[in-house]
């Protein structure tokens, strides 16, 4: 159980889902090395042992980087398990790259929301609920 985001640049920077024509595609982020990098610049901690699948852990929490084997890479999913603390990363390391975050709970681009958080909150409040309080 995760709050899921997910990661892709588009021809433009859009402000709402809704925005994106059913003609857009996703552009190219870059190679992997260059998306490894990328998210490393923001995560440095990152274990990329497996070369699609990065790990962080922080005191914050953990974030599984899903970049899969596309060569160019064209997105890619966040696994979060985390504290509200690593949502400025996220919009950080997305607006440095010209990234658009879509939390997958609410729809909303994370570095357009008014709340960014409002999706980890969510999703926290229920995993605490399921699991009994943790």
């Amino acid at each position: 159980m995760s709050w899921d985001v997910f990661v892709a640049r588009y021809s433009r920077e859009y402000e709402a889902l809704g925005d994106i024509p059913e003609t857009e595609c996703c552009m190219p982020l870059g190679s992997r090395a260059e998306v490894h990098a990328a998210i490393s610049q923001h995560f440095g901690a990152t274990d990329w042992s497996d070369p699609a699948w990065g790990r962080f852990n922080s005191p914050h929490g953990s974030i599984e980087f899903s970049v899969g084997e596309d060569k160019p890479n064209t997105g890619f999913m966040m696994h979060i398990r985390a504290s509200a603390a690593v949502v400025q990363l996220i919009v950080a390391m997305c607006v440095a790259q010209r990234w658009q975050a879509l939390d997958c709970s609410t729809g909303e681009f994370l570095e357009r929301a008014h709340n960014a958080a409002a999706g980890l909150e969510r999703w926290t409040a229920y995993r605490n609920q399921v699991v009994g309080g943790v």
